[in-house]
């Protein structure tokens, strides 16, 4: 989501704040609000605020992470991955 996050200047915003907020909704990401280029505040969809808040970002850094890291793995079809979880819970459960 925060791929198409942008920017707008206060003393640009002035009139255009519907336009900023639907900008931000149709984007479903986040505008920042800037007053001499640092951010002061923010407009979200509230139904993604959720995304936003600290912890979730926090587990967005780690998924990014493992991704990188290679940690994670792919699977053919939901069969496949079912498979592979049931034999680690049968792996764990001896």
């Amino acid at each position: 989501m925060s791929e198409n996050a942008f920017e707008v200047p206060l003393d640009e915003a002035g009139g255009h704040l519907p336009d900023v907020i639907a900008t931000a909704a149709q984007r479903h990401t986040i505008a920042y609000l800037t007053d001499q280029g640092r951010r002061v505040a923010a407009i979200m969809p509230t139904d993604e605020a959720w995304y936003w808040t600290p912890g979730w970002q926090e587990a967005e850094a780690e998924a990014d992470a493992d991704i990188r890291e290679g940690w994670t793995r792919s699977f053919d079809s939901m069969d496949d991955l079912f498979a592979e979880i049931d034999a680690v819970r049968g792996e764990d459960l001896r």
